[in-house]
């Protein structure tokens, strides 16, 4: 259990004056140290952490890796005279020599819960934390009472930063809950720090909801359709809403963000249609448990009227046609149909072709999945003739077949053909 109470700083010279003091409401200070180190906040393409209530980090500071997963939730202690709130969070957290993904650890109780909770999924960075940090040791006699951290935060996501100051009091093993409230009053009422801050991952998911905003508005499509009857979700209610199998649009969104960051040079896709790629992996299936014959058109049926609120407008409007565009075999004639359809007829020239190619990755990674028997992507060779993708799994037979059959829409689409292979 984490117990801690933040503050907002307003510059550095604010460190510099409580630095100067001999106690801290009565609390020694001892054992100065400054150190510099780097936390990576990691999840599933899916947000599988973040969706149950909580956040996983890694931190890499003095030659070590320590991981952490930390709830999401605080519980608040509210003294009654007083309106600052000191928070309590559970964690559970691991030291290593070295960074480790987590499904090579040996088991133990994180790795345990981590598997809980995205199974075989990967993880992947999605920010960065950069700290500046000063470390103070407060003290009643040999009693060690709280850790008082003064902070120099740069939070990167994605070409975007957001600099910051905070200074956090952690309650250590000898103090009480009333040792903090004591200095949590002196910070505020003698110093005139202001108590409360976000924690730095909500500050880091803010941030990188920006960046999926900002990304959609300079990809600028000049769409112009009407959406007033689109109903909002977040992407686990339509998960549990529509039955999705989680596990393999996890596999999907996997596969397909392999497939776009190795054949860039050949799809030629904007890099800032990642997010967009990975919710329309996502929600692919949407259709299947209403109907599986025919749940391309379903699913495209569901998301003209359903969306994912994490993904802005206009970029939405891929999902209903990546939906129906991944299932059946598609030659001249069904792309010659579907750019006279009413509505995607509607749509931009250049979301129509991006829409194309995007279908054109999605459909071989879901391919790549069709045993659900985990076959992993090993090797993607791109030469000057071709491109050769190499799986390795129990299903990869089955899945090399079925790739073979879905890369028709590639093959329409771009020069360089695509071939799958069995890896050792």
């Amino acid at each position: 259990m984490e117990i801690e109470a933040k503050f907002l700083v307003p510059d550095k010279s604010c460190f510099d004056n409580i630095l100067k003091m001999d106690k801290i409401s009565g609390f020694s200070q001892q054992n100065i140290f400054f150190d510099k180190f780097r936390d990576t906040y990691l999840d599933s393409l899916d947000m599988a952490i973040y969706a149950s209530g909580f956040s996983f980090r890694s931190r890499v500071k003095n030659e070590k890796t320590t991981y952490t997963l930390k709830s999401l939730e605080n519980q608040i202690y509210q003294n009654r005279e007083s309106v600052s709130s000191i928070r309590m969070r559970d964690e559970t957290e691991i030291t290593m020599q070295e960074s480790i993904p987590f499904n090579e650890w040996d088991n133990c109780n994180l790795k345990k819960k981590i598997i809980d909770i995205v199974g075989k999924g990967e993880l992947f960075d999605i920010f960065s934390v950069y700290h500046k940090r000063k470390d103070i040791q407060l003290y009643d006699g040999k009693r060690h009472i709280a850790e008082m951290s003064f902070d120099d935060v740069t939070i990167k996501c994605d070409g975007n930063e957001s600099p910051y100051l905070e200074l956090e009091v952690e309650l250590m093993g000898d103090g009480t809950m009333f040792d903090l409230q004591r200095i949590v009053s002196f910070l505020r009422d003698d110093i005139g720090l202001s108590p409360g801050g976000s924690s730095k991952f909500e500050n880091g998911f803010e941030l990188l909801k920006e960046n999926v905003l900002r990304d959609a508005y300079y990809l600028d499509y000049k769409f112009k359709g009407k959406d007033a009857d689109i109903k909002f979700s977040t992407l686990w209610d339509m998960f549990d809403e529509y039955n999705i199998e989680i596990e393999h649009a996890r596999k999907v969104a996997e596969n397909s963000f392999l497939l776009f960051e190795n054949l860039g040079s050949i799809h030629g896709l904007d890099y800032r249609l990642r997010h967009t790629l990975k919710i329309a992996a996502l929600v692919h299936d949407i259709g299947v448990m209403t109907d599986f014959s025919t749940h391309h058109k379903i699913g495209r049926d569901i998301l003209f009227k359903n969306c994912p609120k994490e993904l802005p407008y206009p970029l939405y409007h891929f999902l209903p046609w990546i939906s129906f565009l991944h299932n059946k075999r598609i030659g001249k004639k069904k792309i010659q149909k579907l750019l006279i359809n009413k509505y995607f007829s509607q749509l931009p020239v250049n979301m129509q072709y991006d829409i194309l190619r995007m279908a054109a990755i999605i459909r071989i990674a879901d391919a790549l999945d069709y045993s659900r028997m985990d076959s992993k992507i090993v090797d993607i060779d791109v030469r000057a003739e071709d491109v050769t993708v190499k799986i390795t799994g129990k299903g990869t037979d089955l899945d090399v077949d079925r790739a073979d059959r879905k890369a028709d829409l590639w093959c329409m689409i771009f020069e360089k053909p695509i071939f799958f292979r069995k890896g050792y």
